[in-house]
């Protein structure tokens, strides 16, 4: 017969060989969770089942730089600004027509060039200008080749060309 110390040191034996085993096993369980990773997140739906879902962004969605704005083609036309009255036309009219004796208010061929409406409106003359015929406005006539301004030197070129422009433009007072 088996004593009770006798077995009393095998259940001490076998406890300790369980312990050890089932220190490992946990270590290797803790492991083996830990390599898994996290995969996404838990969530759970109406049925009150639990899926797992993917990460939130795959690499096909993963967001691209902003788009960097490119010059235009080198065939595609670039409008550029178009000529003012304010900045282009009214200075020259200023600096040498709307000086006194000349075309300001009360002289006698009526064109008063000291303002935009006035110059539109015209003179004895006529209209100054017809929108959209710089060529063909008396304006353009008369300070190509046709004697204005009186007592200085005639307007360049660059200065003709810009009346022309704006009148071609439409003549608009911006």
């Amino acid at each position: 017969m088996i004593s009770l110390s006798s077995m009393h040191s095998r259940n001490w034996h076998a406890r300790a060989v369980s312990i050890p085993v089932l220190a490992i096993s946990i270590l290797l369980a803790a492991i083996f969770i830990a390599s898994c990773g996290d995969e996404g997140d838990i969530t759970e739906d109406t049925t009150g089942m639990t899926d797992v879902l993917q990460p939130t962004t795959t690499p096909s969605e993963t967001p691209s730089p902003p788009p960097v704005d490119e010059p235009p083609p080198a065939d595609e036309v670039v409008e550029e600004p178009g000529v003012s009255f304010q900045n282009d036309i009214q200075p020259i009219l200023a600096e040498r027509c709307a000086i006194p004796g000349c075309h300001v208010a009360g002289h006698f061929t009526g064109l008063d060039l000291s303002k935009y409406d006035p110059f539109k409106k015209g003179g004895n003359g006529g209209a100054a200008f017809v929108a959209g015929n710089g060529e063909g406005s008396l304006v353009v006539k008369r300070i190509d080749g046709g004697g204005m301004p009186p007592g200085g030197p005639p307007l360049d070129a660059d200065q003709i060309q810009l009346f022309i422009d704006w009148i071609d433009e439409g003549a608009e007072n911006n």
